[in-house]
């Protein structure tokens, strides 16, 4: 269901992210803060790319990956228009085997885990494809920490199928989730207060604890 959802609502998240909201803005700017040119950055669920083209002056390469073809559609022809030739978007998953060839240094999470199947599998996914000290930069809409009308509203969508399926994390679920697929977090912040978007930066261990 999620892949259709996303296929028929491209063009209309495309037109929202395209305002470069206060949030946006923000991802932006700190993520870049982290990255520099020596980075190979995989960012998952891309949607229509404008994050990663975004970061992408900013580092060696980003490859961007959707299961959204439409989304994938989009993204690739912002970044034929724009003239980038440092970033690649495919229409796959995380658990594509061609992603081991590559050596990623970061992975970008952007509103994408309370959206994932598993977390737990994604993030231990995730964590295969970077190296001791890689960087996992999320952003997240943490639904758990809203009130019990909203989760009530976002549960009655879902049966209308006019929402995807939505985990409804607290913060410290989130955070438990990453720091159990063998990350430290190094940076645990609220960014949106009204929509309890976290920013969450973490690092791989070297040894599973």
């Amino acid at each position: 269901m999620s892949t259709k959802f996303w296929d028929k609502r491209a063009q209309k998240y495309d037109d929202d992210i395209g305002k470069h909201g206060a949030v946006y803005t923000r991802t932006i700017e700190r993520t870049k803060s982290l990255l520099s040119t020596s980075d190979v950055v995989l960012d998952l669920g891309c949607a229509s790319g404008e994050f990663s083209l975004d970061i992408v002056p900013r580092v060696q390469s980003v490859r961007g990956i959707d299961t959204s073809t439409n989304m994938i559609a989009m993204a690739t022809q912002k970044a034929s228009d724009r003239s980038v030739d440092n970033v690649a978007f495919d229409p796959t998953d995380v658990f594509d085997r061609s992603l081991d060839a590559h050596c990623y240094t970061a992975v970008l999470a952007f509103s994408f885990l309370h959206l994932a199947e598993d977390i737990h599998s994604v993030l231990s996914r995730v964590n295969q494809l970077l190296p001791t000290d890689g960087l996992l930069i999320s952003q997240t809409p943490c639904l758990g920490e809203r009130g019990i009308l909203f989760r009530m509203f976002v549960g009655f969508a879902q049966k209308i199928k006019v929402a995807p399926p939505i985990l409804s994390l607290t913060v410290p679920q989130l955070e438990a989730q990453i720091t159990d697929a063998n990350f430290d977090i190094a940076e645990s912040t609220e960014w949106d207060p009204k929509d309890a978007i976290h920013w969450i930066v973490a690092r791989k261990r070297q040894h599973a604890s």
